[in-house]
């Protein structure tokens, strides 16, 4: 009986191992980089530690399981909404941020897709890949958003973070959908590279930015849990695992 249960509830152990981990590596990597570069800004710290963060991902999943690169396919019917989802802040027009900062911006933000693409649609789904596609999305998606709260760590405002750990929630959820539904991981790097840096250039006041954010969010929320109906009840898509 008591291995059964443990059985059951290892999947949930991983992933929350995972997600707790990598955790603790963004904040001490934020604090190591604050004991060392004192002086630098907060866009280069920050650029620095998510490239440690997507060299620690690449490096991880490769050495455990690198067939989670190579799973999965791309269905473009299902990357039409998304699409036009994550692209949605152009809609204005684009702003100029100036060169330097602007391929920093790209460079970042690229990283950023990597290391949260192979570590939580890639790494944590695969540990949870007994489970429902709705539970372990669910999941998932949940620790994608806590895991904003290490953004603290960077100085981040506590309200501006708390409305992060939501909307990104509810974004992973629908990239979650997407790759339970057996898409690749290198699409859902680049929807959301691609969404992150179109808000960082397109052009919107701060009211309109965020209302896109709210809405989007919402949007890729309602997405997933569409594209995942059909999948209720089984076990997640076997091109994940």
């Amino acid at each position: 009986m008591r291995t059964a249960v443990v059985s059951r509830l290892r999947p949930l152990y991983e992933a929350l191992g995972l997600a707790a981990g990598v955790m603790v590596l963004t904040i001490t990597v934020a604090y190591v980089l604050g004991w060392l570069t004192p002086g630098l800004d907060p866009l280069h710290r920050r650029f620095i530690a998510v490239l440690v963060l997507a060299v620690f991902a690449t490096v991880v999943l490769v050495a455990k399981d690198r067939t989670i690169l190579r799973a999965g396919g791309v269905e473009p019917r299902l990357l039409i909404i998304p699409g036009i989802i994550v692209l949605s802040p152009f809609a204005g027009g684009m702003k100029d941020v100036g060169f330097e900062t602007g391929s920093l911006l790209v460079a970042g933000y690229l990283a950023t897709g990597v290391y949260e693409e192979l570590w939580f649609r890639g790494m944590i789904l695969k540990s949870l890949h007994t489970w429902t596609p709705l539970r372990s999305a669910c999941l998932s998606s949940a620790l994608f958003g806590s895991a904003h709260l290490s953004n603290l760590a960077f100085g981040a405002d506590p309200a501006v973070t708390a409305a992060q750990v939501i909307g990104a929630a509810c974004f992973g959820f629908g990239l979650a959908a997407l790759r339970l539904r057996g898409t690749a991981l290198w699409p859902l790097i680049a929807l959301h590279a691609v969404g992150d840096i179109a808000l960082q250039f397109g052009n919107m006041t701060s009211a309109w930015r965020w209302t896109n954010m709210i809405v989007s969010d919402t949007c890729m929320l309602i997405f997933g849990l569409i594209i995942l109906r059909a999948s209720t009840g089984r076990r997640s898509d076997s091109s994940i695992t």
